[in-house]
């Protein structure tokens, strides 16, 4: 008996400590500061419900939000954490600033960040995973060696849509974060979408491989009569690069071509890889690419048309009412029964030359799911 009561002392300790653990815990993540990685434009846009009454492909409520006017200019950019401090040193006594940035407290796994200039004092941390809690702290290091803490802390983040900031590229987007048929939302940090990258910086090459983890690059310029495109990648001799010249909207002529990118971006997905691919200014050829990939992902078509016309904040008219456009998403739907979108995509790709094993694959990697309902022959 006076074991028992020994034992149930202890545990009673134990769980007391632990409740007032958790009391702290939470109230710490209260006190956090909560960054949106969605700008206001964007936001406003994705919670316009009139966009799902819509039901000819012509009407569109995008050119209310993708307007500088209203919301400012580098509407395709995210917002993130900026960070203030007073430096210690004179400009010329400063090797670098570093921002370390982590989801552990100790800041173990961290990715690092540098501003483009060592007189500043402040920086803007972008390309953040939504709801996500991290931890950071910003460093001056001298050319003597150094190491002054200028700012330490942590906050919380929030949104859906990650649009992506990499200096000297364009319309840069993680496609993760939309939510499917199948129950869970597509995962983040696998596959990207842009455009210029040609034009990337020595800041883009390290937010694209250290920061963003891309291994793998697909470029779908060249087919048009001088048009430029790459050889290999600007980015690093450690990136996988192929070219694959395309026209948009894979249609007829084009759905093997298409077919071609997939397969290859799905060889990537089995080394482990993250894939960027990318046309000229990330609307056409690369929309359509990302359009035929999120829709056999489950995405719903109010979803698929949302996120095709998110290219229209950095100011390009790609609306649903386009040409190409107009044409291919009825083609989809044709392809299978009227009541499984995911489906009729599904039954595209098959038709055009892509394995039902690499969609299976695709759809476990990018869904996180261990097992899918079998599509029906």
């Amino acid at each position: 008996m006076h074991t028992y009561f020994f034992t149930f002392m202890h545990l009673r300790r134990f769980l007391v400590i632990f409740c007032l653990l958790i009391a702290g815990l939470l109230r710490a993540q209260q006190n956090r500061e909560v960054i949106s990685i969605e700008h206001p434009a964007l936001q406003a846009y994705l919670a316009d419900s009139t966009y799902h009454y819509n039901d000819s492909v012509d009407v569109s409520v995008i050119t209310l939000y993708a307007n500088r006017e209203l919301y400012g200019t580098d509407l395709d950019q995210p917002q993130g954490k900026t960070l203030t401090w007073t430096p210690t040193v004179v400009a010329d006594s400063i090797g670098e600033i570093r921002i370390t940035l982590s989801e552990r407290e100790d800041l173990c796994d961290s990715i690092t960040c540098f501003p483009s200039s060592n007189d500043v004092s402040s920086y803007t941390i972008c390309n953040l995973f939504p709801n996500r809690t991290y931890y950071y702290k910003a460093e001056e290091i001298h050319l003597n060696g150094d190491v002054v803490l200028l700012a330490q802390g942590s906050f919380c983040t929030v949104g859906q849509v990650r649009l992506m900031r990499v200096e000297g590229a364009s319309n840069v987007r993680d496609i993760g974060g939309w939510p499917t048929q199948f129950g869970v939302p597509i995962k983040y940090g696998i596959l990207y979408r842009s455009g210029h990258m040609d034009k990337v910086s020595p800041a883009g090459y390290h937010d694209f491989v250290e920061n963003m983890g891309v291994t793998a690059e697909l470029d779908l310029r060249g087919l048009f009569r001088n048009e430029p495109h790459l050889k290999q990648s600007m980015l690093s001799d450690s990136v996988v690069f192929r070219r694959i010249a395309t026209d948009s909207y894979g249609l007829s002529s084009q759905r093997q071509v298409y077919a071609k990118c997939l397969n290859w971006i799905i060889d990537r997905l089995k080394e482990g890889r993250a894939v960027n691919w990318h046309c000229g200014v990330g609307c056409d050829r690369c929309g359509t690419l990302s359009f035929l990939i999120e829709g056999v992902l489950g995405m719903s078509e109010i979803d698929l048309c949302r996120d095709y016309e998110l290219s229209c904040f950095r100011g390009f008219k790609r609306y649903r009412g386009h040409v190409g456009f107009r044409k291919m998403l009825p083609f989809i739907k044709r392809q299978g029964p009227e009541d499984n979108l995911a489906q009729c995509f599904y039954n595209y790709w098959i038709e055009s030359g892509v394995p039902a094993e690499n969609l299976e694959y695709l759809r476990r990697v990018m869904l996180d799911l261990d097992a899918l309902p079998q599509p029906a022959n």
